[in-house]
């Protein structure tokens, strides 16, 4: 079993956002190299770990 990233097991969390959402959420997670999931969590964290994925965010919220 793989130890868990933030030091907790994850709970499951059902969310509903429209399909250009998703495929949004999408392109951004593979962009960043990381899961939806774990954009989610940095996302609520307030934990983006460069000033590039501060500022792409930054810019993908804009749109």
């Amino acid at each position: 079993m793989r130890k868990p990233l933030h030091g907790q097991r994850k709970k499951d969390l059902t969310l509903s956002i429209t399909p250009e959402g998703f495929d949004l959420l999408d392109a951004k997670a593979k962009a960043m190299g990381i899961s939806k999931s774990e954009l989610v969590e940095r996302i609520a964290r307030d934990k983006v770990s460069s000033a590039s994925e501060q500022q792409f965010l930054g810019e993908c919220s804009a749109n």
